[in-house]
């Protein structure tokens, strides 16, 4: 893991690599197949509602009681990582939620928090791509904002790479992509937030 820097982030290139990875992709793309994927919305509970104008993507969350094999995986790395998250930063991390994102050519995800105020027990936000191939050029491209300034960092979404930030202070964007751009992402979660 790379210390955080200035615009707080852990990134680990090869995360998931070889077949691990490529049975991830499998599993995406058999769910996204058979139909599983819907357009995801803004806002949180009763509030949420679908705007294509602040973002443009599908998604469809993942069952940890009813994993695959690649999904199952994926739970147990999930899992050392929290572990890791814990005993380092003493986080109280103690669920997670995740989704497959699939962004359309043309797709994005204008600059927001992922934490929800009314219910801020998101803590460190996760996004790990399931790209293959992935050129300069394509878009897509994760912007981290440091604070409320306009300073950021751009990482590319290249298949196996592990993004990590903190969902309370990390704001971010997704950039417009120009081919089909597919991640896991996901959010550690505490029962209540932190005083």
């Amino acid at each position: 893991l790379l210390p955080w820097q200035k615009i707080p982030h852990y990134l680990v290139f090869h995360f998931f690599a070889g077949q691990h990875l490529l049975d991830l992709q499998d599993d995406l793309d058999t769910l996204y197949g058979e139909g599983k994927f819907q357009n995801a919305g803004v806002g949180h509970g009763g509030g949420n509602q679908v705007s294509s104008v602040i973002r443009q993507n599908e998604m469809h969350w993942i069952d940890r009681e009813s994993p695959t094999l690649a999904q199952g995986h994926l739970w147990l790395e999930l899992d050392l990582l929290k572990q890791a998250f814990n005993r380092t930063l003493f986080l109280g991390l103690n669920d997670f939620e995740g989704q497959y994102t699939s962004y359309p050519d043309g797709g994005h995800y204008g600059r927001h928090l992922d934490s929800f105020k009314a219910s801020p027990s998101r803590v460190v936000s996760i996004v790990l791509y399931l790209n293959s191939q992935w050129q300069e050029g394509d878009g897509g491209e994760l912007r981290i904002f440091e604070g409320q300034t306009q300073m950021h960092q751009d990482i590319n979404p290249i298949g196996g790479t592990l993004i990590c930030f903190m969902s309370r202070e990390s704001e971010h964007e997704v950039l417009i992509t120009h081919r089909e751009r597919r991640s896991f992402t996901g959010w550690f979660k505490q029962n209540a937030p932190r005083v």
